[in-house]
């Protein structure tokens, strides 16, 4: 199997054909305080503040759950704001626009110089206070697959894209990309 068959089906594994964003309540022991991640359920904040608050509820929850931090990388974050915006335009799936999910990862070159690269992603979509930060980590907490692809221990690197409008038919709706990557394992 090559590493881009690898990629696909890890990606598929992570997939759902929809989240729904519920109710807070599941993982509270690995939550952040609401004091410790800034904005996390601020929906007026900029997505950049709003995409920062989530960086630091999933470092929070991985250093509870004992998996080493992921460090920002900046062809990730390019992809995953594309991702972001490919989902706004075209529809809820890791396949958006036509594309492979891993596409951007491979345009903004994180699997550029390895012959070894490893590949994951969640999407997710809320209206109104449903799309915080905080309430998306929540429902991914829930989704066994979403689950896994946060607590991944031999992921090291992350993205995340947040793009803000109308959405499927919604005003004020937010949707989430998260993806995780490793190099060289």
């Amino acid at each position: 199997m090559n590493s881009n068959t690898c990629v696909r089906l890890l990606a598929l594994a992570c997939a759902v054909s929809m989240l729904a964003i519920a109710a807070p309540g599941a993982s509270a022991d690995l939550l952040a305080p609401r004091s410790a991640c800034p904005g996390q359920q601020n929906i007026d904040a900029t997505e950049h503040l709003q995409e920062d608050a989530l960086r630091c509820l999933i470092a929070h929850a991985r250093e509870r759950a004992g998996v080493q931090r992921l460090g920002s990388n900046s062809s990730l974050e390019r992809s995953a704001g594309r991702k972001a915006g490919d989902v706004m335009r075209c529809g809820f799936a890791h396949t958006a626009c036509g594309n492979s999910a891993d596409k951007w990862a491979h345009e903004y070159g994180y699997s550029s110089g390895t012959s070894s690269w490893r590949f994951g992603e969640n999407l997710a979509w809320g209206k109104g206070k449903r799309g915080s930060a905080r309430n998306v980590l929540e429902a991914w907490f829930r989704s066994s697959p979403h689950r896994a692809t946060l607590f991944t221990g031999s992921f090291e690197h992350l993205g995340i894209g947040l793009r803000r409008g109308g959405f499927a038919g919604h005003r004020n709706a937010s949707v989430w990309v998260l993806q995780v990557g490793c190099r060289g394992c």
